[in-house]
C-alpha cells in the first residue's frame, strides 16, 4: 500500500495559458509548458521515494510524465483513466465564452458540479469512477506513485482521496507542473 502519492498537473500549453477547457483536445505544451516540466522534472529527480509514474494518455501529461520519468528513473504507465473530462460543447472556450454559448446549463454545472453537468458533457460522477479505479490501481501498484493528469481530472483524484469535497470541486485551483504530495493516501 502506498506511503504517499503525488499529483502533478501538466505543464502549460496554449488553452490553458488562455484558461480554457481543453478536455479531451490534445493540445501541446508550450515552449514555457516544456521549460515547467523540465523544473518540476529536475526538483523530483532527487525524490528516490517516487518508484512509479502514471499518466492520461494525452500528450500534455504524457510529455511532462516522461521528462517526470526521465529525472527519477521511475516507471511510466498511461493510464487512459487518466484522461482529462470530455468537455463535449466547451471544449477550447474559456468560462466567459462557454457562458456566453451555453448560458444557464453553464451557470448551473458551476453551482453543482456533480449534480448538473452541461448536456454533452461526461458528468463528474463518471469521471470519478474511473478517477476512483485508476488511483486505487496507482497506490496498490507503488509505495509512492505519481500521477500526471489535469486540472480537472486531478480534482477528481482528489476527491477520491477524499482531500477535496466534492462541493469544494471549483475552489482548488492547481498549478501547472507543481507538485501536490498526499501523505498516507486512500480512496474513498
Amino acid at each position: 500500500m502506498a506511503r504517499a502519492v503525488t499529483l502533478v498537473r501538466h505543464g502549460q500549453t496554449e488553452l490553458s495559458r488562455r484558461k480554457a477547457y481543453s478536455g479531451r483536445l490534445d493540445v501541446a505544451l508550450t515552449a514555457e509548458g516544456r521549460e515547467q516540466a523540465r523544473r518540476c522534472a529536475a526538483r523530483l529527480a532527487g525524490d528516490d521515494a517516487i518508484d512509479a509514474i502514471f499518466t492520461s494518455p494525452l500528450s500534455r501529461a504524457r510529455d511532462t510524465a516522461q521528462a517526470i520519468a526521465d529525472a527519477t528513473g521511475a516507471s511510466l504507465t498511461i493510464d487512459e483513466r487518466l484522461t482529462e473530462i470530455d468537455y463535449g460543447p466547451f471544449e477550447s472556450l474559456d468560462r466567459a465564452e462557454a457562458l456566453a454559448r451555453l448560458g444557464r446549463p453553464f451557470e448551473a454545472w458551476r453551482e453543482d458540479p456533480f449534480g448538473a453537468p452541461v448536456p454533452g458533457m461526461e458528468p463528474l460522477q463518471h469521471v470519478l469512477e474511473r478517477a476512483r479505479q485508476a488511483t486505487a490501481d496507482a497506490l496498490d501498484a507503488a509505495e509512492h506513485p505519481l500521477i500526471v493528469a489535469h486540472q480537472g481530472s486531478l480534482r477528481i483524484v482528489l476527491v477520491a482521496l477524499g482531500e477535496l469535497a466534492p462541493d469544494d470541486y471549483f475552489t482548488l485551483q492547481l498549478r501547472e507542473a507543481e507538485p501536490v504530495v498526499v501523505a498516507d493516501p486512500r480512496v474513498r
